[in-house]
């Protein structure tokens, strides 16, 4: 399973340190504007330097977060980002978490249809310049997103009815792989969300048929709703490469290197605190990576063997909107109509882990979404 990390910003110590640790890839946003908030030179030369794979996004930050972009501009910048960077980056990640609706942005306008238009226009403009450089779907659909431990995650749900629509319109035709998003949102892994976690892996793999890219996967070391500690960061990691790594998927890219994120002050995902120090989770990933066991003693995680099995992928809820189409698009025409996401295997396991879940809590805090 590929290791890596999602990267703002990076320093030589921290590249020189994943370099050394066996994490060798790095992912960050795409940008020629050396104000974002991205610091995609830094990440991208350090990179090199260090020989490590370096996957990059192509999403808002491209397109300077222009808001009338048009689907040429999007075709233009995409290949310009080939042609500065092709040499180092081999992997391409389309948008960021399409189906969120604050993700919409000039020509994206949120519908399955338009991201299938943006989809096949980046792979063709990528796959022109450098035919063997994979390309990844779907942005990132989220695996679990609940605040509270309820037996349905309605934005899941959305999440992965969009998606259908995207598939049913020809998505899988434009890339060689698909990305997912996991947050366990605090305390509620793995009783509910490490159950969600499999089941929505299972589903996306039976719905695509394509390799699975974790491509963002993280736990805060502090929040001001959620008060957990380096060590339960720490312990979420290991649970979670772990489960990922029985169910097959291609890649794990833990969210993120550093807390020094200065949009988001309170952001505390990081492998390295404000002041470049490694945290315990960068220990504990160095040791799941080598085949070590970590300091930490994970709880049990659920698995793929005891878990959810994948069922027949119910159709969407909603018909993509039509909008602008490069040409040969699939149309909006080949959707079909509704029918319930949830399915019976998948409340059973859910009760069953709620039940652990309230049988062991004294109280239940609200952690709030994670900021992006």
């Amino acid at each position: 399973m590929i290791s890596g990390v999602l990267a703002h910003g990076m320093t030589a110590s921290e590249a020189q340190m994943l370099a050394a640790s066996n994490i060798t890839w790095v992912s960050c946003d795409v940008t020629f504007n050396p104000s974002d908030i991205s610091n995609w030179d830094a990440v991208y030369s350090l990179a090199q330097q260090n020989h490590l794979s370096v996957m990059g996004i192509l999403d808002q930050h491209l397109m300077n977060y222009s808001n009338t972009f048009t689907l040429t501009d999007w075709s233009n910048a995409v290949t310009q980002a080939v042609d500065a960077f092709g040499g180092v980056v081999k992997t391409w990640e389309i948008w960021n978490e399409p189906n969120y609706p604050n993700n919409t942005l000039g020509y994206f306008d949120g519908s399955p249809q338009t991201y299938v238009t943006m989809l096949q226009t980046a792979y063709n403009d990528i796959k022109a310049i450098a035919p063997s450089d994979t390309v990844i779907g779907l942005g990132g659909m989220p695996l679990y997103t609940a605040d509270d431990p309820t037996l349905s995650d309605t934005y899941a749900m959305q999440a992965y009815a969009w998606a259908q629509q995207v598939v049913q319109l020809g998505c899988m035709s434009y890339c060689d792989a698909i990305s997912v998003h996991a947050y366990p949102y605090g305390q509620y892994y793995p009783q509910i969300a490490g159950a969600l976690f499999t089941n929505y892996v299972q589903r996306y793999s039976q719905l695509c048929g394509k390799p699975i890219w974790v491509t963002e996967v993280g736990q805060e070391s502090l929040s001001t709703t959620w008060q957990a500690s380096q060590t339960q960061q720490s312990t979420f990691l290991a649970q979670s490469y772990s489960l990922f790594q029985s169910l097959n998927v291609k890649a794990y890219f833990w969210y993120e290197l550093s807390d020094n994120y200065t949009a988001i002050p309170n952001s505390n995902f990081g492998l390295f605190d404000n002041n470049g120090n490694p945290k315990q989770a960068f220990s504990t990933y160095v040791s799941v990576v080598n085949g070590e066991s970590p300091q930490t003693t994970p709880v049990e995680t659920p698995t793929a063997s005891t878990t959810l099995s994948p069922t027949t992928n119910p159709t969407p809820s909603l018909s993509p909107s039509p909008t602008q189409e490069a040409t040969s698009t699939p149309t909006a025409s080949e959707t079909a109509t509704a029918t319930t996401v949830a399915e019976e295997n998948t409340v059973s396991v859910l009760i069953t882990a709620l039940a652990v879940l309230v049988a062991a809590a004294t109280s239940a805090s609200v952690k709030k979404q994670r900021q992006k």
